[in-house]
């Protein structure tokens, strides 16, 4: 069975379907997102909507929580800015659906017990680079595989004691590659492949530049910074 692995789609519809593409050509079966559906770009009901419709098993990131408390302390002036945008513009049903969502998930798939969590497995805010990976993150949560995300940054390790990754962003990469990033998991070998997919960032910038999103946010996306 091969289970798609992503993160950080950050309510950018247009990359997670080009995304959805590769994964149903690859014949993926599951889908784990490791938070963060909305904040910085332009369609947040249409992503959202494309993740009920396709049943993807989501976690609340740090956008979410901010996004159901109203408190944006912790937010540069470009993401509160966007996630006020977002709270203006999201319906009662996708809010509702996010209210749901827990902030950390465990998944059993073919005797693969799989933790989700959007920083480290202690702390959803935390942010957890490469660098700062060591097996004691997979001892917090006693599972074979560590799903996070909130840096944007994809990485795969693996250890005596399991393997952590995170997939990379989808929605906003931070690693100097635009193109969306996501994982797939195969449970037969228990090996786990990082992948990368191109998507239309021009649309995506074109129709940023139609709201009051700030548009450092849209030309960023060309980078992947």
């Amino acid at each position: 069975m091969l289970i798609g692995l992503i993160a950080d789609v950050h309510s950018n519809v247009v990359a997670i379907e080009a995304v959805l593409l590769e994964l149903d050509a690859l014949g993926v079966e599951k889908i784990l997102h490791a938070g963060d559906l909305v904040g910085y770009n332009p369609y947040p009901n249409e992503t959202i909507e494309l993740f009920r419709k396709r049943k993807i098993i989501s976690i609340r990131g740090n956008h979410e929580r901010a996004l159901l408390t109203g408190d944006l302390s912790d937010f540069n002036w470009f993401a509160a800015c966007a996630l006020q945008w977002t709270s203006n513009t999201i319906s009662r049903e996708n809010l509702d659906y996010i209210s749901k969502l827990k902030d950390t998930e465990s998944i059993s798939v073919a005797d693969i017990e799989i933790f989700l969590a959007h920083g480290s497995p202690n702390d959803p805010d935390t942010y957890v680079y490469p660098e700062d990976v060591e097996p004691g993150l997979l001892t917090i949560t006693n599972y074979d595989i560590l799903v996070i995300g909130h840096t944007h940054i994809q990485f795969k390790k693996q250890f005596e004691e399991g393997i952590i990754v995170n997939p990379g962003s989808v929605g906003q990469p931070r690693d100097l590659n635009p193109a969306s990033a996501f994982a797939i998991l195969d449970t037969d070998t228990k090996r786990i492949e990082l992948k990368r997919t191109e998507y239309d960032i021009e649309k995506v910038i074109e129709d940023m530049q139609k709201t009051y999103l700030p548009e450092e946010l849209a030309f960023r996306l060309r980078d992947g910074v």
